[in-house]
């Protein structure tokens, strides 16, 4: 299974760094989530992550530059923080889905235990 989360916390720990907002976002988005399919993605997220994709690929290249290098030069810089604050909350999304994920899986297999150990009881008085 692939870990979007995984490809999430790349792109912040990238945001992170040193550089411009401008050059850390150019990073962080071609680097680890040019390469993501909205479909493919978990429904929490879908949607702002395709905002995201519509924002970061909306200006045509000059020449070789990406199109990702051609939206961002255009950018301001407050765009630009957005758009890192949409990457960073996208991925705190993917991370609480799936710490509450593992914590509803654990509460599950530990009643699963419960109800067999119950069980075993159950028989051994009949």
């Amino acid at each position: 299974m692939y870990n979007f989360s995984d490809q999430f916390y790349a792109a912040v720990r990238t945001l992170s760094g040193a550089g411009t907002i401008k050059n850390r976002l150019i990073s962080a988005y071609d680097d680890n989530l040019v390469h993501l399919q909205v479909e493919e993605l978990p429904e929490i997220i879908r949607t702002r992550f395709e905002e995201l994709r519509r924002t970061m690929l909306s200006v045509k290249p000059l020449g070789k530059e990406s199109p990702v290098l051609a939206t961002v030069r255009k950018m301001s810089t407050v765009e630009a923080n957005r758009c890192a604050n949409q990457i960073v909350t996208m991925f705190n999304e993917l991370k609480q889905a799936t710490d509450s994920g593992e914590r509803r899986d654990k509460r599950n297999a530990g009643k699963q235990s419960a109800d067999l150990a119950a069980r075993r009881y159950q028989r051994s008085l009949n």
